[in-house]
C-alpha cells in the first residue's frame, strides 16, 4: 500500500474525517498574524466616523487579587453613542442573579429587582473619563487614543473563534479621579470592533468584560438604554 493510498483510507475513517477541519483550522491560526498599528488605527479611525450604537451578549469578570476571588456575571449589553465623547448605556444581568445598570445624564443606576431597589450614584466629576473608557475600540478616534495612551501590540488571540489583535493601553498621566494602572482590548482583525476588554486597577484588581453576538449600529434609542422602574421602586444614594 502507498503511503498515498494510505492516506485515502485513513481520510475515510471517523477519525480522518475530523484530520481536513482540524488541518485547515491550524493553518488559518498560523497564518493569521497581529495588525500593525498602523492598521488597527485605520480601522479605529473608519468606525469612530461610523459607531452609532451596539447591542451584544456579556460575560463580565471582577477578579480581587488579595483575595484571588472572582465573580463572574451574565447578561446583555446595550449602547447608544449620542455625540463625540458622550455615550448611554444599559446592561442586563440575567445571572447569577438579575440586575439591571443604566448610564447616563452623568448617572449610574444599579437596579436589583428582588429587592425593588434602585442604586444612584452621580458620576458628574469622571463623568468623560467613564465615556472615554467605554467608548475604547467602539467610537474613539486613534488620535484620541494615542494622546491618552501609549499603546503597544501585545500579540494575537482568538476570542470565541476570532482572530484579534490584543493590544495593551497604558495611561500616560495617572487620574486622581479614575484609578485605571492599564487596559487591554481584544480587537477583531475582521472589522476592529473589541472582541474582549480589560480593565487594571492595580493590586492585580481587574475588570474583564466579554462581548459575544456583537451587533453593530442596530436601531436603538434614548428609551432603550434607559431603565424602566416601577412607581414604588426603593431610591438609595450610595454616595451620599
Amino acid at each position: 500500500m502507498t503511503p498515498k493510498t494510505r492516506l485515502k483510507d485513513f481520510l475515510r475513517t471517523p477519525s480522518g474525517s475530523l484530520f481536513i477541519p482540524i488541518c485547515v483550522a491550524s493553518s488559518l491560526l498560523a497564518q493569521a498574524a497581529p495588525l500593525s498599528l498602523p492598521e488597527l488605527f485605520a480601522k479605529l479611525d473608519q468606525n469612530s466616523a461610523s459607531f452609532r450604537s451596539m447591542s451584544a451578549k456579556l460575560e463580565r469578570i471582577d477578579y480581587t487579587a488579595i483575595l484571588k476571588d472572582s465573580s463572574e456575571e451574565y447578561g446583555s449589553i446595550l449602547m447608544l453613542r449620542k455625540k463625540a465623547g458622550t455615550v448611554e448605556m444599559r446592561i442586563d444581568f440575567t445571572q447569577p442573579d438579575a440586575k439591571q445598570i443604566s448610564y447616563a445624564d452623568k448617572k449610574v443606576q444599579s437596579y436589583l429587582p428582588k429587592i425593588n431597589t434602585v442604586q444612584i450614584v452621580d458620576v458628574g466629576k469622571i463623568d468623560s473619563l467613564i465615556s472615554q473608557g467605554v467608548l475604547i475600540g467602539f467610537g474613539t478616534s486613534s488620535k484620541e487614543l494615542q494622546k491618552t495612551y501609549t499603546i503597544r501590540v501585545l500579540g494575537e488571540e482568538a476570542i470565541h473563534g476570532k482572530p484579534c489583535t490584543h493590544l495593551e493601553l497604558t495611561p500616560k498621566t495617572d487620574s486622581k479621579l479614575l484609578k485605571a494602572k492599564k487596559i487591554e482590548v481584544w480587537l477583531a482583525h475582521s472589522d476592529g470592533y473589541p472582541q474582549r476588554q480589560k480593565l487594571f486597577q492595580g493590586a492585580g484588581d481587574y475588570n474583564q468584560a466579554t462581548y459575544s453576538d456583537l451587533k453593530i449600529n442596530p436601531p436603538l434609542d434614548e428609551q432603550s438604554v434607559r431603565l424602566s422602574l416601577p412607581k414604588d421602586v426603593k431610591k438609595e444614594y450610595p454616595s451620599k
